[in-house]
């Protein structure tokens, strides 16, 4: 068994949009290196200067190198049949396959990283970066960030890892290494191994324990394989692979709890990664006044603490939407439902649509009357209801619990459990705050599809029932 060590020197952190232009291999025989391979490689782009400044590579060195095509026979030669190893094995190997698939063929080997098998083999260090493991074994490294020099202590770095394996790390890690999933260097497999098959919310940390990317799922083991598995080379999957140190998760019996615990949890931690629901929008909220003619009216605005609205929406629009539709069907005054603004009349008067509240020929009583009926739809739509669904447990119950149109969280319960009154649901309870996001998932059609809705009003005093 032969091992092909590589390192390579590139004009980008991510395979996706850049290209090697460096690159070294030696092949070591698991005792020894027994051939050294190396070679400049024009990437055919501008190398950044921010990247020469690391590695020393810059455009007029490459300009009279081979091209990768140029050089991809003897590089194949040199990799086929052997084992893949790199220190940070993922971001070497992406960047290699994907140089192969530019050229219709893809680069299918195994793997090993130094940086994984050196955890295990040489644990205890605060740093397992090339640098800092080479000083602690005594490797000297020539030509630092150059891909020759770091080929070559990784290489007597891999000869230790050999000599000092007495667990038989290496050939685990090669007999796991036929899995589909990339577990990232910095993860623990065990960790992985352990997720379970089960509707929740997991997340990702980094060294220091701090949450970088919330996420939900029917399955918690198979959804956080997806992060790691398939061929997708872009920008933030690496970047975000090698920050992941431990995997977390909470178990929540069904997509609906998962769906609202992941929206609490990522505006309670705003993790790194994660771009959808980093909003502190307050959504609307239509409120009541009375101007000074006595007439009530209605006003569409931003949701404000301290301010009693009559009800509230996610967005302007469906807000919008249901103030629009309301007033029509019972034909309040455009202008005094805030509608419309004029500074006299409002535009339905003229085509006869408007009985005229908003130049005082429709009586007070009647107008606000209409406001009243508009207040008692809206007290409707805001009925207090359960959404049931299945627990963690084949034995247990979860409930969704909305209350005067608000959500006030989630629990689980035993289906044995007798419940005779509506309140004695809270002491399974647990508390969660009400927010836009929350309201948008419990009236998407996965909430109202799916699971089981019970108004207080038609509520059974025994559970099993439900």
């Amino acid at each position: 068994m032969k091992y092909a060590i590589v390192d390579i020197e590139t004009t980008g952190g991510y395979a996706a949009r850049n290209r090697i232009c460096e690159i070294a291999i030696i092949l070591h025989d698991g005792q020894k290196v027994v051939k050294e391979y190396q070679s400049l490689i024009n990437p055919e782009r501008h190398i950044p200067p921010q990247l020469s400044a690391i590695h020393g590579i810059n455009d007029q060195m490459v300009a009279e190198a081979p091209k990768f095509y140029e050089e991809a026979k003897t590089i194949h030669e040199l990799l086929d049949g052997n084992i893949f190893v790199a220190h940070s094995v993922n971001f070497d190997y992406s960047f290699v396959r994907a140089a192969f698939q530019d050229l219709g063929y893809d680069l299918k080997l195994k793997k090993l990283c130094t940086v994984r098998l050196s955890r295990k083999i040489f644990p205890g260090l605060k740093s397992y970066s090339l640098g800092n493991i080479c000083d602690d074994r005594g490797i000297q490294i020539h030509d630092r960030h150059r891909a020759f020099g770091d080929a070559i202590a990784t290489a007597e770095l891999f000869t230790q890892l050999v000599e000092n394996d007495s667990e038989g790390i290496i050939e685990k890690s090669l007999k796991k290494n036929a899995s589909v999933v990339n577990i990232p260097e910095n993860l623990d497999r065990k960790v992985f191994e352990e997720l379970p098959e089960s509707p929740g919310v997991y997340y990702f940390l980094n060294q220091k324990n701090q949450i970088i990317y919330v996420g939900k799922a029917k399955n918690i083991k198979k959804r956080v394989s997806n992060h790691f598995g398939g061929t997708k080379l872009e920008v933030a999957k690496q970047a975000f692979q090698s920050q992941i140190h431990h995997v977390d998760y909470y178990l929540t019996g069904n997509e609906l709890i998962a769906l609202l615990h992941e929206s609490h949890e990522i505006r309670k931690n705003w993790p790194r990664y994660n771009r959808a629901q980093k909003s502190n929008n307050p959504g609307y909220s239509i409120y009541l006044y009375e101007d000074r003619r006595g007439y009530k009216r209605l006003q569409l605005g931003r949701k404000q603490t301290g301010m009693k609205s009559i009800i509230r929406f996610p967005n302007h629009a469906s807000g919008f939407s249901f103030l629009n539709e309301m007033s029509k069907k019972l034909n309040i005054c455009p202008k005094m439902a805030g509608i419309q603004s004029s500074p006299d009349a409002c535009f339905d008067l003229k085509l006869g649509l408007c009985e005229g509240a908003c130049i005082g020929d429709e009586s007070l009583e009647d107008h606000n009357e209409k406001i009243e009926k508009f207040i008692e739809i809206c007290n409707i739509e805001k009925s207090d209801y359960l959404l049931m669904g299945d627990g963690r447990t084949l034995s247990e119950k979860a409930f969704v619990l909305v209350e005067n149109g608000n959500y006030q969280g989630f629990g689980f319960f035993d289906q044995d459990e007798s419940i005779s009154a509506w309140n004695e649901f809270k002491k399974y309870l647990i508390q969660y705050p009400d927010h836009p996001e929350i309201n948008k998932i419990l009236n998407s059609e996965h909430a109202t599809k799916h699971y089981k809705k019970i108004k207080k009003d038609a509520f059974k005093s025994k559970v099993e029932k439900i």
